[in-house]
């Protein structure tokens, strides 16, 4: 389990999962449940430089909710503390490979088109440029920017930031095939140490949080 926050004091729970079966499979919406792994799976996390702690109490629990971070938490204490988290829950892909309940997803996310709102959004992240070439309309006149689903909406992919990217209409058009994840790396490089300060200052962001309410 994992516990952090945006910066503007959004909180959220990652756990890890297992696909049980489709809740939609048109739209590929899946249901998935918690996975019980084992104590290995820690490995992960001092792979990239984050610790982490063993919860084997209800105590270490609580104490594990008020301050954040990752934790390995023995099956019966989960299931006591949380009692539902056995049973299978709706998911739509998020981002590179990670899912998330459509309950928590923005207005609008399900949706095939971004809204306006959105998609000005998404421009302004990318600073208006083609993110695979890098072509600007102010230095390219014949330019025409698509907002594109890196997983495509008819395969479950959500309509938000962590899936949409900034492409001309060259490079959006020459897309084979459609659905290519390795723009994922576009949106989301791979830079540990960026990676430890991210994870770092989303745990500083839950206990802020949490001492705000």
């Amino acid at each position: 389990m994992t516990l952090t926050a945006t910066a503007d004091g959004r909180a959220s729970c990652s756990i890890d999962t297992r696909w049980v079966g489709w809740q939609s499979e048109d739209r590929r919406v899946e249901m998935r449940q918690a996975r019980v792994v084992g104590s290995e799976f820690g490995n992960g996390w001092a792979a990239l430089g984050h610790s982490y702690r063993h919860v084997l109490t209800l105590e270490g629990l609580a104490d594990f909710l008020t301050s954040g971070g990752h934790a390995l938490v023995e099956r019966s204490v989960a299931e006591t503390g949380f009692p539902d988290i056995a049973e299978p829950h709706p998911a739509h892909y998020s981002g590179r490979s990670g899912f998330v309940d459509p309950a928590l997803l923005d207005p609008g996310a399900e949706r095939r088109a971004p809204t306006p709102k959105v998609r000005m959004a998404v421009l302004r992240r990318d600073n208006r440029r083609c993110r695979v070439c890098g072509r600007h309309p102010d230095d390219n006149v014949d330019i025409v920017l698509n907002v594109h689903h890196v997983r495509p909406w008819a395969r479950g992919g959500a309509t938000e930031m962590a899936n949409l990217i900034t492409l001309c209409h060259t490079c959006h058009s020459g897309l084979e095939p459609h659905f290519d994840p390795s723009l994922f790396d576009y949106l989301d490089p791979y830079d540990g140490t960026a990676i430890l300060k991210c994870f770092d200052d989303e745990v500083a962001n839950y206990r802020r949080v949490l001492e705000l309410s």
